[in-house]
């Protein structure tokens, strides 16, 4: 009779042991889980969120070709969180260099300039420059043939280079470099209006905006420059460690190899724009 008095005790204990020995591990696990957290650490990039089809925004939300490969990039490497932050497109560059992002993304090409200052992703693109000029213009074949022409460029970006290093070489002949806030499809109705002659823009834009809106008296002329470079890169701060660079160019070669990229590509760009296979290595 005295055993089966303590029968019910000893369970009691034993119980109560087994739920104390399940909260020390709940505790436990989600000590460790605060832990992991506190390792994860914020990558914050910068995009300006006004070059369709690269970053734009949608219903409120920031999307395009170079927003949704971050995206993706970054969600498989748990041990970073990505915040995007959209800014005008000349504050990206100051602030990469000020520290204030790390990654910098809004269809940047390569020039000699910029690889000194930034570090560069692996191409996550081929998207050399074109003209864009009206239908009967039969003379811009080349660089060497912007003598006169109304070139029409926002300051900063790659066209704009490209025009400032003509002039400077050719001080006898130079373009008449017209800068602008206006978004790039205002300035192909200038063009088609006889406003200006002439952008530099990248292929995929050129392309996707003269479908698009309907610009049936512009084309797209083809050009090639010294050293010219046709990828588009995802940029870095420059730093000696180059552990998160590292991280996110085996991101994209998982990505180009297990066709996330070219998915992204097709859905933000229309086609298949990936780099040709070698510039992956």
């Amino acid at each position: 009779m005295m055993k089966k008095k303590f029968v019910p005790g000893v369970l009691t204990l034993l119980l109560g042991a087994v739920i104390a020995g399940c909260g020390n591990n709940n505790a436990a696990d989600s000590g460790a889980k605060n832990n992991a957290g506190a390792d994860v650490k914020t990558i914050t990039a910068a995009t300006s969120g006004v070059s369709n089809p690269f970053s734009y925004e949608k219903d409120g939300q920031l999307t395009g070709y170079d927003v949704e490969v971050m995206k993706a990039v970054f969600e498989g490497l748990p041990e970073y969180k990505l915040d995007v932050q959209a800014i005008e497109f000349e504050g990206i560059l100051t602030g990469l260099d000020n520290g204030r992002f790390q990654l910098g993304a809004n269809n940047f090409s390569s020039n000699e300039e910029r690889r000194s200052k930034y570090d560069f992703s692996l191409p996550i693109i081929e998207n050399a420059n074109v003209f864009v000029v009206r239908k009967d213009d039969e003379t811009l074949k080349s660089v060497e043939d912007l003598k006169g022409y109304k070139a029409v460029t926002e300051v900063g970006n790659s066209g704009a280079t490209l025009l400032e290093n003509y002039n400077e070489a050719h001080p006898d002949a130079k373009a008449e470099i017209m800068y602008t806030d206006e978004n790039f499809v205002k300035q192909f109705e200038g063009i088609e209006a006889g406003k200006y002659d002439v952008r530099i823009i990248s292929r995929v834009s050129a392309e996707k905006a003269i479908k698009e809106h309907g610009f049936t008296n512009l084309k797209v002329v083809s050009f090639s420059t010294e050293n010219s470079d046709p990828g588009s890169y995802i940029l870095f701060s420059k730093s000696p460690d180059s552990t998160l660079l590292d991280a996110v160019n085996n991101r994209i070669k998982e990505m180009y190899n297990d066709g996330t990229l070219l998915k992204i590509s097709e859905e933000q760009l229309g086609g298949d724009y990936l780099p040709k296979k070698e510039l992956m290595e």
